[in-house]
């Protein structure tokens, strides 16, 4: 009970005061330049041209948990599924490198996750609830006439793969997470490491209504080129940016995304030990900005069958910043489990 009122005046404590913090960036925009609309976007009417490629598949929607998915298909249907499910500020395009490189041998489908990209958005918070969203990927599998598949995962998306792991293991055959932690991990670690804690800040700012929105759409969606464009590195560029910048600056596109932390914040983790033998990799960025590796060593108390990597050099977009790399950690951890 004690740790109960603890963290709930923890809570609400600090969901003010990053809520504080942001109005006064905010009125600091405004002092240094009074007749300048932070929130004035570019105009996108069009998609950049790397969104319709034909070289990372044909895009397709289906109807699953009573609602529309988006998604990028990719290689050969007959051969095993791969599914890969992004984070938070992303979409299917996140998966670009890796489509690429596991379309050889694999059905790759790139999910445009519920409320992203040109997946359905629901307006109701409680519609981005853990439970659904781990049931929007396992009735996608049914969908797609398989009975099991091999998830990869970044971010937000990881946490909800290893939800599904955890709730439905007889459909995955493998789980690969990058930068991204199980839900009682990121519990534990916010709560019992004081790196993780301010790592996390966001997830505090980001259970306010409206504020939250209005933070991360400022300066033209500029947390975009912060994530994704790292000095000296050739894989991202501005027209990657773009494309993300397309999907994100439509009205209330931002919203369902945030909902997912909204919807979740409260949740209450299994500190169940799992011994079933789902191969799981989980591969940390060592620049991660969000993630500490200590999540690694709280991972490893859940499973019995896990295996970490750290990746030195490369920071929370990991899969796109380092994409050969990154590829080839993946097929070397398939490959020993013959997959």
């Amino acid at each position: 009970m004690k740790q109960y009122i603890y963290r709930f005046v923890v809570t609400n404590a600090l969901t003010l005061f990053y809520g504080f913090l942001t109005l006064v960036i905010f009125l600091r925009n405004y002092v240094r330049n009074p007749f300048r609309n932070p929130w004035e976007q570019k105009l996108r009417l069009v998609p950049p041209a790397p969104l319709s490629d034909p070289k990372y598949g044909i895009h397709k929607n289906i109807k699953v948990n009573g609602i529309k998915l988006h998604y990028v298909e990719s290689g050969d249907p007959s051969k095993p599924l791969m599914i890969f499910l992004h984070g938070f500020p992303e979409f299917w395009y996140s998966w670009r490198y890796q489509i690429l490189e596991f379309k050889k041998d694999y059905w790759c489908i790139a999910v445009d996750m519920r409320g992203y990209g040109d997946s359905e958005r629901v307006e109701d918070v409680s519609a981005y609830k853990l439970n659904l969203l781990i049931d929007d990927i396992k009735y996608l599998v049914k969908e797609l006439g398989r009975e099991k598949c091999i998830l990869v995962s970044h971010d937000w998306g990881g946490a909800i793969a290893n939800a599904i792991r955890n709730s439905y293991p007889e459909i995955v055959s493998a789980l690969i997470m990058l930068a991204s932690m199980s839900t009682a991990a990121s519990i534990h670690e916010i709560w019992n490491n004081s790196k993780q804690f301010l790592m996390s800040w966001y997830f505090f700012l980001f259970r306010l209504p409206w504020l939250p929105e209005q933070f991360v759409s400022m300066n033209d969606l500029e947390i975009h080129d912060k994530i994704l464009l790292v000095p000296g590195n050739t894989y991202v560029d501005k027209q990657d940016v773009e494309c993300y910048k397309y999907w994100f600056c439509k009205p209330y596109a931002l919203t369902p995304p945030i909902n997912y932390y909204r919807a979740n914040f409260d949740y209450i983790a299994n500190d169940k030990y799992y011994k079933d033998n789902v191969p799981m990799l989980v591969v940390h960025a060592a620049k991660d900005l969000y993630i500490n590796k200590t999540v690694l060593e709280a991972m490893k108390k859940q499973y019995e069958y896990i295996e970490t990597v750290i990746v030195d050099g490369v920071g929370h977009a990991l899969q796109q910043h380092d994409p050969d790399r990154i590829n080839k950690i993946i097929r070397d951890f398939l490959a020993k489990n013959n997959l």
